[in-house]
């Protein structure tokens, strides 16, 4: 994976510190010494200002930002963030979500709908950007991922350019063998192209449901995050055989980690505020 693929933000816009993906330091601080947990407001102010359809995921142990990039078409930019449950989950990808509301750039730029059961709370859900906190079960959730893939053709055509769409999947795993054969379908296109034209997919997925997940599509979500995992069993392979001491014993809830050129970054998803 490219270290761009990730960005500690002064890499892309040029600043002085280096990004903790390639800087030279020590090995992550123990969780007990890890700088208190900011607000996403806080990191937005002292690292701004951002650019438009950058996204905050978290601060690293070095104290630089880690954002995620939604302006690149050629740069492939569905996530999935892995967890214990369905708390933790929500708790790594809102931040993401409020930063956006947070920054400057009005819904016209930027937008997103989320895919979740109602059991998880949203406390995005009163954001301008929201466009909806859809459940899968209802026939306007099955929905989403044919209307996506739909807008996705339209804006190959050049028509409905509009802003970009960030489409969250959350908890896939729960609802994925309960939708139905055209959202199964759309998917795939969807993240093999919806970059291209400005959709984007972020999938929320319990270690315990990575089996449930057909291999092709886990496959087209480059980008990773692992998040707390303390009481679950982890998937038997060798991504996650190699990162079980790290996902069990160095993290908080709040925590993460991310490999970037060969090593792997822990970061702080920031409270919403």
């Amino acid at each position: 994976m490219n270290s761009q693929d990730y960005l500690s933000l002064a890499q892309r816009v040029g600043w002085a510190p280096r990004p903790a993906a390639i800087a030279q330091h020590a090995a992550p601080q123990p969780a007990a010494q890890l700088i208190p947990r900011p607000s996403v407001r806080e990191v937005l102010s002292d690292w701004g200002p951002w650019a438009c359809c950058v996204g905050l995921l978290g601060v690293c142990d070095d104290g630089i930002p880690l954002a995620a990039h939604f302006f690149d078409p050629q740069r492939t930019s569905h996530y999935v963030f892995y967890g214990q449950d369905d708390a933790i989950l929500a708790t790594l990808v809102e931040p993401l979500l409020y930063s956006m509301g947070a920054q400057s750039y009005g819904q016209e730029h930027w937008q997103f709908v989320i895919l979740s059961e109602k059991t998880t709370e949203w406390q995005v859900a009163s954001s301008a950007h929201c466009q909806g906190i859809i459940s899968p079960y209802e026939r306007e959730g099955d929905e989403v991922i044919p209307a996506m893939a739909g807008l996705m053709e339209q804006r190959g055509f050049g028509r409905q350019r509009g802003p970009r769409q960030i489409v969250v999947l959350h908890d896939l795993g729960r609802y994925w063998r309960q939708l139905s054969d055209d959202s199964r379908r759309d998917i795939m296109p969807l993240l093999k192209h919806g970059h291209e034209f400005g959709i984007h997919v972020l999938v929320t997925l319990r270690y315990a449901h990575h089996a449930v997940i057909p291999r092709p599509l886990r496959r087209l979500l480059r980008h990773k995050i692992y998040g707390y995992a303390s009481t679950v069993h982890l998937p038997n392979t060798a991504t996650f055989r190699d990162l079980g001491d790290l996902l069990q014993h160095d993290l908080q809830p709040y925590q993460a980690w991310v490999r970037a050129d060969g090593e792997w970054m822990r970061y702080i998803a920031p409270r919403l505020g």
